[in-house]
């Protein structure tokens, strides 16, 4: 082989190689913010309810159009002032977008000298990629 076609056929390699960088790098660009708008919608909420002693709550996961969504857990916890825990809730979700709990109160819960916050683990899927994500829970009392 000349070196003419040789000098040619290496532009060639450079400039393919390159372009494919190029598009590759774009198409990254696009998938992964339709990928995050798609993840800025999603919710997880969490109502609790106080009755006769016991903790009453359901925790709802909503918003993932379009994702192929697997709840995995929740954890809720409740703090005191202090940031001492007085109870913490958890449970397995088994994929299921809602959960039902019922779990006893605590002692001197109608002070409201307290707070709670909460987190649920899910599983995503959307085109080809995969993530573990932990969404923190919006907890309202009723």
């Amino acid at each position: 082989m000349s070196l003419a076609k040789r000098v040619e056929l290496s532009k060639f390699f450079f400039w393919l190689a390159l372009t494919l960088v190029v598009v590759n790098y774009t198409a990254g660009v696009f998938v992964y913010r339709s990928y995050a708008r798609k993840l800025s919608n999603a919710k997880a909420l969490c109502k609790i309810s106080f009755e006769d002693g016991s903790i009453l709550g359901k925790v709802v996961i909503e918003g993932f159009e379009g994702l192929k969504i697997r709840p995995v857990d929740y954890q809720i916890y409740f703090y005191d002032r202090r940031g001492n825990v007085l109870k913490m809730v958890s449970n397995s979700m088994f994929g299921r977008s809602e959960a039902d709990f019922v779990t006893s109160a605590w002692s001197n819960f109608q002070e409201k000298d307290w707070h709670a916050e909460g987190y649920s683990n899910v599983s995503i899927e959307w085109l080809w990629l995969k993530v573990n994500l932990f969404l923190p829970l919006e907890v309202k009392i009723e």
